[in-house]
């Protein structure tokens, strides 16, 4: 754990946002992990998700029109229109919480963030946040933020490569010589279709847990699944230091 922050300058940190993909997928991204024996952290959106031997940390969505508001909305009726921020907050991390009760890790879905979050996810038990995108960015290294969290800064979101066509889809667009933690970002849906665009990813979502639509619409040619392969065996062949955000966090705190 020690060698962690001495190696820093070049860290890579494997990251999965589980965005309720369905089993079939999620387990696809697993395989192409454990084939390559390296561990991920897997920001978890739902119950019932089996990542054996990596990490689990939460992935709380805020969205109004969200799955958990929803939720809450049925339970409470009209009294929800009494409810702050802050009480909406605490009911969402509650409520993600129970999926992985053990995690110490949070990402907002869609990056949400508002400070007042901090002392809640410090409540919860959560002891880190990677909800900080600065893409390809040089230099990164995890911040102390207020109420002891420890911030982890994504280096690399795929989605955002898919709005931006940052990388090509190619290793070198990924800047790997770059000094600084690399806290890579992808999506199982993102990964199994091969995406290459916004626009392959928004054709995809009215079959969003129909594997074998999903399958038939996988793009062949640059995308993100090939990019994706192309880290994990870049990452094996020339034996780069990987671990999880957990790991990452703890040698932080000197546990």
């Amino acid at each position: 754990m020690s060698d962690i922050k001495k190696d820093l300058a070049n860290l890579i940190c494997l990251t999965i946002d589980v965005e309720w993909a369905s089993p079939e997928v999620l387990q696809d991204i697993i395989t192409l992990l454990d084939e390559r024996e390296l561990r991920a952290t897997f920001f978890c959106t739902h119950a019932d998700i089996d990542v054996d031997g990596h990490e689990q940390a939460i992935h709380p969505n805020f969205r109004r029109n969200g799955d958990t508001m929803r939720k809450l909305s049925q339970e409470m009726g009209d009294t929800l229109n009494h409810y702050t921020d802050k009480m909406v907050y605490e009911y969402v991390v509650r409520h993600t919480k129970t999926f992985c009760p053990a995690a110490v890790g949070v990402r907002s879905h869609s990056l949400f963030y508002d400070s007042e979050l901090l002392p809640i996810y410090r409540q919860a038990g959560i002891e880190y946040d990677s909800s900080h995108s600065l893409p390809l960015a040089s230099g990164l290294s995890p911040t102390w933020k207020e109420h002891d969290i420890l911030e982890m800064p994504i280096y690399y979101v795929d989605h955002i490569d898919l709005i931006n066509q940052m990388s090509g889809f190619r290793l070198e667009g990924l800047r790997m010589e770059q000094p600084g933690m690399k806290v890579f970002d992808f999506h199982p849906n993102m990964v199994f279709l091969n995406a290459a665009t916004e626009a392959d990813y928004l054709e995809s979502k009215s079959h969003y847990h129909d594997f074998e639509k999903l399958l038939s619409l996988r793009r062949s040619g640059p995308g993100i699944r090939n990019l994706f392969l192309d880290l994990l065996d870049f990452i094996k062949s020339e034996k780069l230091i990987t671990t999880t955000l957990a790991d990452v966090n703890t040698a932080y705190r000197g546990i």
